[in-house]
């Protein structure tokens, strides 16, 4: 029997059953929808998060904090809670023992209505900075200028918009040196920042940003937790910075040799590193759930085909009495097993595509159709049809011509 002949004979069995032959390929093809439209979610997300990371985070500097950045790590989390609070100070020492390599800079957070005139914006993010989060964080002052050292060790009540927030309120640039009450209390306006953008889909821009020591006096109190952030000056590397400044906060928290840290140093890359160790968990597990459904995929195919071949013995042992060889039979009952295995992996194709080709139009995460994971869920598709179909071709082809014709 000739190629063309055993396709043809493939085609017109799924033709002439076109509902079974689609239910018998639908295990294949949820398993190759979940793996096509697992790899392009993973990989955009990955893609997505490294992105908005990158605008939050500055590559060359890393925090410290009590916040655990493995998101999979419950116990470090629920421990970390009994730790001392990274404070202020904590962040002045590092400062004076460290201002050789790096910049310090630290960062509280509360939050509460801003007014100006008659415009009001609720639940405000109201950041105490350090004088020094202008160069770590890279804020850059469209109109005024940031607070400064003197003005930051008088306490004194001024403040720098976020340019959502002052578009919220209709602050210009003629307003910079007016006032706005900030939780009830008086401000200066020294500066309007420029757009960051927004991170996570939430605005970077609608935050008011005021020295920490007027944070302190206003809305926290001495000891309150914040989040330092360290630079490396140029020509330190970051992970020398990092070494040293453990070894500094070690020291400063009253930690041996033999104790654990008390507070974690994140990096970007180690933010992003942890969050690629979920999706990756997330990604095994559902990969896992594919190939279950593959598994009943191909069972199904396995026990349709030898259904078919109970329903055409006839058929078979007038093919054998025309001169047809065992070989032949394989061929025949095999390619089509491989037939509907493959109707199942282009349609889970078609549809993990149309998944992702939505994801990317409603959202911001640029998820793309790995052409591997194309290759590999059609490759997956044809070895479970020729694997579940091997014992069905192999039973027919056993068949016995004379028995096979009286059949009934």
């Amino acid at each position: 029997m000739k190629s063309l002949d055993v396709l043809a004979t493939a085609y017109n069995s799924i033709r002439s059953n076109p509902v079974r032959s689609f239910l018998t390929s639908f295990g294949v093809t949820a398993g190759v929808t979940a793996v096509v439209a697992l790899v392009g979610l993973v990989s955009g997300i990955g893609g997505f998060v490294q992105n908005e990371f990158e605008g939050m985070l500055n590559s060359n500097a890393f925090e410290i904090t009590r916040r655990n950045p493995d998101f999979g790590d419950s116990e470090g989390r629920n421990a970390s809670r009994s730790w001392p609070s990274i404070t202020a100070e904590n962040g002045e020492d590092l400062a004076v023992y460290t201002d050789s390599i790096c910049t310090v800079a630290w960062e509280g957070t509360s939050s509460g209505a801003v007014v100006f005139q008659s415009s009001t914006a609720l639940d405000v993010s109201i950041q105490g900075c350090s004088p020094q989060s202008e160069i770590v964080h890279g804020i850059v002052v469209e109109y005024g200028r940031f607070f400064t050292e003197t003005e930051s060790d008088a306490r004194s009540r001024v403040c720098i918009l976020g340019a959502d927030l002052a578009e919220t309120l209709g602050i210009t640039e003629a307003d910079v040196g007016s006032a706005v009450k900030i939780a009830g209390h008086r401000f200066t306006i020294s500066g309007i920042e420029e757009a960051s953008g927004s991170a996570f889909g939430v605005s970077m821009d609608s935050n008011v940003r005021i020295p920490y020591s007027t944070y302190q006096n206003l809305f926290s109190r001495p000891g309150s937790e914040v989040v330092i952030t360290v630079m490396p000056l140029d020509g330190v590397t970051l992970e020398e910075a990092l070494e040293e400044c453990v070894s500094i906060m070690r020291n400063l928290r009253g930690l041996t040799s033999d104790d654990e840290n008390t507070f974690y140093a994140v990096t970007q890359e180690g933010s992003l590193s942890s969050i690629n160790e979920l999706l990756s968990a997330v990604g095994a597990i559902t990969i896992g759930i594919a190939a279950v459904s593959l598994l009943v995929g191909g069972i199904g195919i396995m026990n349709i085909t030898l259904v078919s071949v109970a329903e055409r013995t006839r058929e078979v042992g007038t093919r054998r009495a025309l001169g047809a060889t065992r070989l032949d039979v394989v061929r025949q009952f095999l390619s089509e097993a491989v037939a509907v295995s493959l109707l199942g992996g282009i349609t889970g194709l078609a549809l993990g595509t149309g998944i992702i080709s939505l994801v990317s139009a409603l959202t911001p995460v640029p998820a793309v159709v790995s052409p591997w994971s194309a290759v590999a869920a059609l490759g997956f598709s044809w070895a479970v049809g020729l694997v579940f179909g091997v014992y069905p071709a192999w039973k027919a082809a056993g068949l016995s011509p004379v028995e096979a014709l009286r059949y009934e």
